[in-house]
């Protein structure tokens, strides 16, 4: 896609990007407000907005003229990747808090980067949903050398990752890390597979070095284990 449709597609982000910040969950936002935030001109925006509507993507309160996501932006939302792990792992990730008395994390790769999809509350506490992406470097977190450990040795290298390094990720089946990232955090983390065999996500706990520390083996043991349980729940 190139030339006025991939700039018009990238508009269109924008402003379903702005509609999904919390001022915009809050109280939906006016034409003004996301002209405003994407540097757009109100028409301009206004005819966006009319379009996106029509095909469900953004809706209108008549009342107070503000918009919202639409309806299928959410209905499609229901069937992408991150919502059927989301759905399954639950279980899976409340075990490995329960069994290691840390926080357990289920994560996905985002291109370059790492999304945490759902927290479970060390001790088996309640499960959070949420949605943080965040620039993680490769070769000095666990969830990211699991994440990336398929790849060849060109795309580790670009992203930093030691070749030989993920490898013996591959053949260990998971992945620890003691200080690299940050001196005082440590973790472990485990791949995810999905029916095809592929590694779709990461099951992570981390925690403070000193308290991990001791137990880094077992939890990584046990965060293969529960890994290996939603692997198989999800048809590997």
């Amino acid at each position: 896609m190139s030339g006025p449709r991939s700039a018009g597609l990238r508009r269109d982000a924008d402003l379903l990007s702005a509609l999904a910040t919390p001022e915009a969950r809050a109280a939906g936002l006016g034409v003004g407000r996301l002209a405003a935030l994407t540097g757009r001109g109100t028409s301009q925006v206004s005819r966006a907005l009319a379009a996106l509507e029509a095909e469900g993507l953004v809706e209108r309160d008549d009342r107070s003229r503000r918009y919202a996501l639409g309806w299928r932006l959410y209905a499609l939302a229901a069937g992408t990747t991150e919502a059927r792990l989301v759905r399954s792992a639950g279980p899976a990730l409340v075990a490995l808090a329960a069994r290691t008395g840390e926080d357990a994390h289920l994560c996905r790769l985002h291109g370059l980067r790492v999304a945490t999809l759902l927290t479970a509350a060390a001790g088996g506490g309640a499960l959070r949903a949420r949605f943080d992406v965040v620039v993680i470097p490769a070769a000095t977190t666990s969830a990211g050398r699991v994440l990336r450990a398929e790849r060849d040795g060109a795309a580790a290298r670009a992203v930093g990752a030691d070749a030989g390094l993920l490898a013996a990720v591959r053949d260990a089946g998971y992945a620890v890390v003691d200080g690299e990232f940050d001196p005082a955090l440590a973790g472990a983390a485990a791949p995810v597979r999905g029916f095809h065999g592929g590694v779709v996500a990461a099951l992570t706990v981390s925690g403070p070095a000193a308290r991990l520390r001791p137990h880094l083996q077992a939890h990584a043991a046990a965060t293969a284990a529960s890994a290996s349980d939603l692997s198989a729940l999800l048809g590997a």
